[in-house]
């Protein structure tokens, strides 16, 4: 018996750290014109949040908001302490990936769940010294993420999932 609660706790432990790594230490920063692109989220419950979030600009990975929150050492179960990140991108044409994320605060859920609901690259013309966000939705299996501009008009193809 001891032996099933150590590899459980383990394989918690491995999927934790599987999730805190993935973008840790890569920063990004431009010399030059640029614009900003905002993530943004919406609460689900005390433990679940969805992150519309930018995850990298031409292959070049970003420190995404639901990384940045689980690297905030959300130990305490009764909420969330989120990040909101705002992204500086250079300005003019870019490659961006963007994701929906089903994100908890209780990593054993994730095995019994796919963190990244819709996930996909889009091209985007940004204008130098504009504000871009991350919208999205996630409803069940369905979910959809995209780029608009300040004005709340999209400027990116709609990433819907499968």
């Amino acid at each position: 018996m001891k032996r099933v609660f150590f590899a459980f706790i383990t394989a918690l432990l491995l999927t934790n750290c599987a999730q805190v790594n993935e973008f840790s230490g890569l920063s990004q920063s431009y010399s030059g014109p640029v614009a900003h692109i905002n993530d943004s989220s919406s609460k689900v419950s005390l433990i679940k949040q969805h992150f519309y979030e930018l995850a990298a600009v031409n292959d070049k990975h970003v420190y995404a908001s639901s990384t940045c929150t689980q690297d905030g050492g959300n130990a305490n179960q009764q909420g969330l302490s989120l990040c909101s990140q705002r992204h500086e991108v250079p300005a003019g044409k870019q490659r961006l990936n963007i994701r929906a994320v089903n994100y908890v605060t209780v990593p054993f859920f994730s095995f019994f769940n796919n963190i990244y609901k819709a996930e996909g690259s889009v091209l985007v013309n940004l204008e130098v010294g504009e504000e871009y966000f991350v919208k999205g939705n996630i409803d069940g299996d369905k979910a959809a993420v995209w780029v608009e501009d300040a004005r709340g008009d999209m400027v990116s193809a709609k990433i819907e999932s499968r």
